[in-house]
């Protein structure tokens, strides 16, 4: 089992970095944070790793840190779950804001990620529930509330998500903003917040 690299990153991808560890090049199936981390290096980087064997492949999937590689053991378990489904998955949902979906038995924001269709958001929301607390270290009842009460908060957090932003910096947007702002302003705002 490969569990980490920390090498150069000597070319990056829409979802591969390849890290070059003492001479050897390793192409690594990233999540976005992975790729980030990455992208802001100056020199060597470590990437958590995961080694997917199957009979016709080796394959790395790396990630941001041991939350990320825990959460993708989690979903890859779901039937219907493949390693670049729970890669899209985490690369578009953090683990925080999967927590909160499946806390509020809301698919809505999985069929955000693509590969992920009404079935397969179902699904995920309802075999993870209860299965997340420990990777997010407390509840996030007060998120979920939130959300509930203003679905015009997801289609913005959707909307953001789908330009590249990250979930979480995109969360941290919105709530710096107006929450009683139609979307578009919501989204226009978050956009100046972050600097898009």
């Amino acid at each position: 089992m490969i569990s980490q690299l920390r090498g150069r990153p000597v070319a990056i991808t829409d979802d591969v970095v390849v890290l070059d560890v003492a001479g050897v090049g390793y192409g690594v199936h990233a999540t976005a944070g992975a790729r980030q981390l990455a992208a802001r290096a100056d020199g060597e980087v470590t990437i958590v790793t995961h080694l997917n064997v199957r009979e016709d492949a080796l394959q790395l999937f790396g990630f941001a840190g041991t939350s990320e590689r825990e959460l993708f053991a989690r979903l890859t378990a779901l039937q219907g779950v493949g390693p670049k489904v729970a890669l899209a998955i985490i690369s578009t949902l953090d683990v925080a804001d999967l927590h909160a979906a499946v806390l509020a038995g809301d698919g809505t924001p999985l069929q955000a990620v693509p590969g992920v269709g009404p079935k397969v958001a179902r699904r995920v929301v309802t075999e993870l529930a209860g299965k997340l607390d420990d990777l997010v270290g407390e509840p996030l009842t007060a998120r979920v509330a939130e959300a509930g009460a203003a679905p015009a908060a997801d289609d913005a957090l959707a909307a953001l998500v789908s330009l590249g932003i990250q979930p979480s910096e995109a969360h941290a947007a919105l709530a710096a903003g107006d929450s009683e702002a139609p979307v578009e302003e919501r989204i226009r705002a978050a956009l100046r917040q972050v600097g898009a």
